[in-house]
């Protein structure tokens, strides 16, 4: 008998989670896995094109070509490339009206730039708003989601080690014991306090139009100087300004071309492709949580604990926007920092293969019972006996 009670006590062992640091939860997933990666290349694409641009710079040499007569010398030459490179602002167009659009391509890299930063800005604002809050929460959650789980192992422990006379003796008493266990289910009843709360939702929501936003702005951009900027890279320079402006051997004007359009006008092509691409990535990532009715089943092996009987309740029916979609999504995304999951599937699966629908605590009292001798013939005989207890415990709760 002594050598069955130590087995199965480390049988439990086996079941029991391990205590673990404070610092268990600090690897929390605080972005969804389509936001990083719409993030990751709507801020990075540019940032590569950026260096693509200056690259091109660097090898080519002067961003502009301009054509002077030929009797001048190579310093007049260079100057000429200069003060026209620096006219490109203030160069009219063929109506006469200042302000053409030929200074685009000088500012092409820095407009690319700020589209970088402007693509960041919303998962800044995630970062410092919500973030810090959706953390402990989320830690919490796993937390007492992990507990709950321990809670469980440790009373069918404890109903395993009693000594079956007692048992025979207070019928009531495993059923006394359980329900002073879960009395209380934090984790449920915090979870069901967000239906009513929309501040995390609004948030997320806000992020993700501001993103969506920002795509159709830089796709604005990019179509604009494709069509209407890049076909216009050359120009007519008036050198005649200043003090040359009685000059007779310098020409009233010079023909220059930008020579890095053609490179700017394949980088804008390729952006917008990209971008283009994303603008369905955001608009699902935005609607991902009033989609959770129909994801939200990760929580349904926590229905075999008796401290999360209700776990079903928590699934919405219909399309809700709240705080606990939000939640629902992000605990998804970290179910691998969920050690309990894992244990609960595989209850599940066992729960789920007999011939009848059996119960969790009776299935882990089952579990825990390890017969190495003829002398524990009389457990054999009262394994199942306490699984009417569970039972009616499920049918309190429902009746609640």
């Amino acid at each position: 008998m002594a050598i069955a009670r130590v087995a199965t006590e480390y049988v439990f062992s086996d079941f029991l989670l391990k205590e673990q640091s404070d610092s268990v939860y600090k690897g929390v997933r605080l972005e969804l896995a389509t936001d990083k990666l719409v993030c990751f290349i709507a801020v990075g694409l540019p940032l590569l094109f950026i260096s693509l641009a200056f690259a091109q710079e660097v090898s080519v040499g002067s961003q502009i070509t301009c054509f002077p007569p030929t009797n001048f010398t190579l310093r007049q030459a260079a100057y000429v490339d200069s003060f026209c490179w620096a006219e490109v602002e203030h160069h009219p167009t063929e109506n006469g009206a200042d302000s053409a659009p030929l200074h685009l391509h000088k500012f092409f890299p820095y407009i690319l730039l700020l589209v970088a930063i402007l693509m960041y800005i919303p998962a800044l604002f995630w970062r410092f708003t919500a973030a810090p809050s959706l953390s402990s929460d989320l830690s919490f959650i796993m937390e007492e989601l992990d507990r709950c789980y321990n809670r469980a192992i440790r009373l069918a422990k404890s109903l395993t080690s009693k000594q079956d006379k007692d048992i025979a003796e207070d019928p009531h008493s495993g059923l006394e014991m359980t329900e002073a266990c879960f009395k209380y289910p934090l984790v449920e009843q915090y979870l069901k306090t967000k239906r009513s709360s929309w501040a995390l939702a609004a948030k997320y929501l806000l992020c993700r139009v501001l993103t969506f936003l920002t795509l159709l702005l830089a796709c604005f951009y990019l179509t604009y100087y494709i069509f209407w900027v890049s076909p216009s890279d050359q120009f007519s320079c008036n050198l005649r300004r200043g003090i040359l402006v009685n000059e007779s051997v310098v020409p009233d004007a010079v023909q220059c071309k930008l020579v890095a359009v053609g490179v700017f006008r394949l980088l804008s092509c390729m952006n917008l492709v990209v971008y283009l691409l994303l603008v369905p990535a955001v608009v699902y990532a935005a609607f991902q949580p009033a989609c959770q009715h129909q994801r939200a089943q990760f929580l349904r092996p926590y229905h075999l604990l008796p401290a999360f009987g209700h776990v079903l309740d928590l699934q919405p029916t219909t399309r809700r926007y709240d705080d606990l979609s939000i939640y629902l999504l992000f605990l998804e995304e970290n179910l691998s920092e969920l050690k309990s999951y894992k244990c609960l599937q595989v209850l599940e699966l066992l729960s789920e293969g007999g011939e009848g629908a059996l119960d969790t605590m009776c299935l882990l009292r089952t579990l825990g019972q390890v017969r190495t001798d003829m002398v524990d013939r009389k457990q054999i005989m009262n394994t199942l006996m306490p699984c009417s207890f569970y039972r009616e415990v499920e049918k309190n709760k429902a009746r609640r």
